[in-house]
C-alpha cells in the first residue's frame, strides 16, 4: 500500500510513549510485536496499538508551534535550517509546497490511521479485563478528534478517514465539508465521554472523562454552540476537583508538572523520550545555566510582551529580556536578547527536555466558559470567571475587570482576547482565537517584533492578512498524490 497520500503505517512497530502511574508506559514496545501477522489479537496488543496513537501525537506536539503559534502577534520567526518554511507562515506568504504543511498533514494522518487501527479491530481479542475494551475504544475516538480538530481549524474541511482504506480508494477521497468533520469530531468526543473513566481510574498521559468533557466544551465554543458549551464545561467543573495553581510558573516546571489544573498532557522524559522546545526557544548560544544550546526559532513579540503588564506574573513566567550564554562566567553581565521562558527547564541534554506539555488545562477552560455565558446573556457571571484567571496571575483582586469594562459586545471580547493571550502565550491558542473571532485581519496588519533597545523602537513587521488565509493552503504533495482533480484547493491559494 502506497500511504503517502494520508498515513504512514504503523503495524510494524509503535514509537516509544511515556507517562508517570502505568509501567507499561515506560518502555519500547518490542518491534516485533505488532506485525501485520500477529496484530490486535490481543488486549495487550489493543492497548500496546492505543499507545500508538498517542505517540503520533507525542511526536508532532513540539513542532506545531511552528505553524499555529508562528502566524499570530505573539511570534516572531526567522528562516532557520532546521524549520525551513516557517518564516513564509510567520508572515502569511505560505504557499501550497511549503515543508511545513506537508509534515503538519502527513503526520496528523498518519495518527488518525493509527486510531482507526485501534478502532477497526477492537472487537478481535476475547481476553480484555473489565471496561478495558471500553476504554481502548474512546480513546482511540478521543484522539481521533484531536487530530482532526487540528487538521479542521488549520485547513478547512479535509478528507474524513474514518476506516480501513487503500492507496486506490484514498486518491479518490475529496474533502468533506467543514461541518461534516466538526460533526465527526463532535460524535467522536461524546462517545469517549460515555466511554472513558475518570482521571483517577486512568493513567497520567492517557484520556480521561474529564479530559473528554474539556475538550468537547472547547468544540462546541468553536462552534459558537454556547448551550452545549456550558453544559460540558459545568459537568467537568462540577465532577473533577481541578483547581488553578496559586503560582502560575509551577504550570511549567518538571517538579510541579503534575498538578491541579491540567486536564490532560502528554508527558516526556529527557534522555529516552524528550521533547525539543527549550531548545527550539532559548538563544543559539544557549543559556547560563539552563542548556548548552538553542535555536532560538521564534522569538517573542514586543507587540506581545508590551500587552502584559508589569505587574502580571504570568510576563516573566513567559518571556526573559536578557540573556548570558551558557559558556558565560557567573559574572558576567546579561545582555538584550529576549526569548520565550515558558518551556524553557534546566536541561542537561540540550534538545531533549522532560517537560510535559498541557494540551488542556483549567485556566483555558475557565476562559471558555466565560465566553459561553456572555453570550448566553450572562455577562455579570462571565466576568467572574475572567477575574479568576487574572487574580492567580496578579495575586489580588486589584486589577480585576468590572462592568463597565465590558459594556458592549465589542469590549467584552477586547477583554476575554487579551486575558487568553496572556494566559495562553506560547501553547496553540492565539491564531486560532483571532480566526474563530474574526478578528485575524484586523489586529494582523502591522505588529511590533524584535524590540531594540539602543534605538527605543520595535521592527515593524508587515502581514497585511486577507480573509482567506483562515485556512492554509492544501498541501501540493497531496493534492499531486490523489486522483487529478479530487482534492481541491482553499480560496485564495495556488
Amino acid at each position: 500500500m502506497n500511504t503517502k497520500i494520508f498515513y504512514i503505517t504503523c503495524l510494524s512497530a509503535i514509537i516509544l510513549f511515556l507517562a508517570a502511574c502505568d509501567k507499561q508506559l515506560l518502555y519500547p514496545v518490542p518491534e516485533s510485536i505488532l506485525t501485520t501477522a500477529n496484530a490486535f489479537n490481543t488486549a495487550k496488543d489493543l492497548n500496546l496499538a492505543t499507545l500508538g496513537v498517542y505517540s503520533a501525537y507525542q511526536a508532532r506536539l513540539p513542532h506545531d508551534y511552528e505553524l499555529i503559534g508562528a502566524p499570530s502577534d505573539n511570534m516572531y520567526a526567522e528562516y532557520f535550517a532546521t524549520a525551513p518554511g516557517i518564516a513564509d507562515i510567520a508572515l502569511l506568504t505560505v504557499s501550497s509546497d511549503n515543508p511545513k504543511l506537508n509534515s503538519f498533514w502527513k503526520d496528523t494522518y498518519n495518527g488518525i490511521f493509527r486510531a482507526n487501527s485501534v478502532l477497526i479491530n477492537i472487537d478481535k481479542p476475547t481476553d480484555y479485563g473489565a471496561t478495558q475494551k471500553e476504554q481502548l475504544t474512546g480513546e482511540a475516538k478521543f484522539m481521533r478528534a484531536l487530530f482532526y480538530f487540528d487538521l479542521v481549524r488549520i485547513f478547512g474541511g479535509v478528507p474524513a478517514v474514518t476506516s480501513a482504506i487503500n492507496f486506490t480508494d484514498a486518491r479518490q477521497l475529496p474533502r468533506a465539508s467543514e461541518e461534516d468533520i466538526y460533526n465527526l469530531i463532535v460524535t467522536d468526543l461524546k462517545d469517549a465521554v460515555a466511554s472513558l473513566p475518570p482521571p483517577t481510574s486512568i493513567a497520567t498521559g492517557r484520556a480521561s472523562k474529564a479530559a473528554a468533557l474539556a475538550f468537547l466544551g472547547k468544540v462546541y465554543v468553536y462552534r459558537a454552540n454556547w448551550t452545549e458549551a456550558k453544559s460540558s464545561l459545568e459537568q467537568l467543573f462540577s465532577g473533577y476537583n481541578y483547581k488553578l495553581v496559586t503560582n502560575y510558573r509551577d504550570l511549567f516546571r518538571i517538579e510541579t508538572e503534575d498538578n491541579s489544573e491540567v486536564i490532560f498532557k502528554i508527558p516526556y522524559v529527557s534522555g529516552t523520550n524528550g521533547q525539543s522546545l527549550t531548545y527550539d526557544l532559548i538563544p543559539n548560544g544557549g543559556a547560563y545555566g539552563i542548556s548548552t544550546g538553542g535555536n532560538r526559532v521564534c522569538r517573542p513579540t514586543w507587540d506581545l510582551e508590551t500587552a502584559f503588564e508589569k505587574e502580571d506574573s504570568r510576563l516573566e513566567a513567559t518571556i526573559e529580556d536578557s540573556s548570558k550564554a551558557y559558556i558565560a562566567k557567573p559574572a558576567d553581565s546579561p545582555i538584550w536578547y529576549p526569548y520565550f521562558t515558558k518551556w524553557v527547564v534546566p536541561t542537561s541534554i540540550a534538545t531533549s527536555s522532560g517537560l510535559d506539555i498541557p494540551v488542556f488545562r483549567l485556566a483555558d477552560m475557565i476562559l471558555l466558559y466565560a465566553e459561553a455565558l456572555y453570550h448566553l446573556g450572562k455577562p455579570d457571571e462571565a466576568l467572574v470567571q475572567i477575574n479568576k484567571v487574572r487574580e492567580r496571575a496578579f495575586g489580588n483582586t486589584a486589577h480585576d475587570y468590572t462592568m463597565a469594562d465590558i459594556s458592549t459586545d465589542e469590549t467584552f471580547m477586547d477583554k476575554l482576547l487579551l486575558e487568553r493571550r496572556l494566559e495562553l502565550a506560547v501553547e496553540n491558542n492565539r491564531w486560532f482565537d483571532l480566526v474563530r473571532s474574526g478578528r485575524f485581519t484586523s489586529v494582523l496588519t502591522t505588529i511590533q517584533g524584535e524590540y531594540n533597545p539602543s534605538t527605543g523602537k520595535a521592527v515593524l513587521i508587515p502581514l497585511n492578512a486577507k480573509p482567506f488565509m483562515k485556512y492554509f493552503p492544501i498541501p501540493y504533495e497531496q493534492i499531486q498524490l490523489a486522483a487529478p482533480g479530487i482534492l481541491k484547493q482553499n480560496d485564495g491559494y495556488n
